[in-house]
């Protein structure tokens, strides 16, 4: 004989959602292991990745240096203005990524003002009543990787310039192999290269 019992039979509560009529339940395991090693994966990533960047800048800088060894790096030319002369000078500093231009006015023709100017830089030197011819004038310009043509623009005042008068004035094309070009009339002037 059975016992007439009060409990209902053990249904699982996803089975019960579905008879409820919403969706069943699924685990959510597999989802989240999914995510874990994801996660892994990424920091295993991020942690090893700068290692490889550091040891790539480091080579890079190694090839940079020995390039450099290789590379000529100062070039002088002596250009004239009308009654004056200056020496243009370029100094390629290949291991700090720069180069040194100056303009400075000879003795033997001397000049009142010189002025060197590019890339957004200038610098211009004019002569004192105590000093009769003034200082070179000097500019610091990056170096691009790899290296290019910089286009420089000079002017020399020669002994007869005075303050407010404009300075005859030319724009050279320095390379980084040694030759020096007027780019106004697209001739190469002499320069010593070492």
């Amino acid at each position: 004989m059975s016992r007439p019992t009060d409990r209902l039979p053990y249904t699982p509560a996803s089975q019960q959602r579905a008879a409820d009529g919403g969706p069943p339940e699924r685990h959510r395991l597999w989802p989240a292991i999914t995510a874990a090693i994801a996660l892994a994966l990424a920091l295993a990533f991020v942690w090893s990745n700068p290692k490889d960047a550091e040891q790539q800048r480091e080579q890079r800088a190694t090839e940079r240096k020995a390039a450099a060894a290789d590379r000529k790096s100062y070039m002088t030319s002596e250009l004239t203005f009308r009654k004056a002369k200056a020496h243009l000078s370029a100094n390629w500093e290949w291991e700090e990524g720069k180069i040194v231009i100056g303009l400075d006015p000879t003795l033997a023709a001397p000049s009142n003002y010189v002025q060197i100017s590019g890339q957004g830089q200038s610098d211009s030197q004019e002569a004192l009543p105590h000093i009769p011819w003034p200082d070179a004038a000097e500019i610091t310009l990056p170096i691009e990787d790899p290296p290019q043509t910089i286009t420089v623009r000079v002017a020399l005042g020669d002994k007869d310039w005075k303050k407010g008068d404009t300075a005859p004035s030319r724009v050279l094309r320095l390379s980084p192999e040694g030759t020096l070009t007027d780019v106004t009339t697209g001739k190469e002037l002499p320069t010593r290269f070492s």
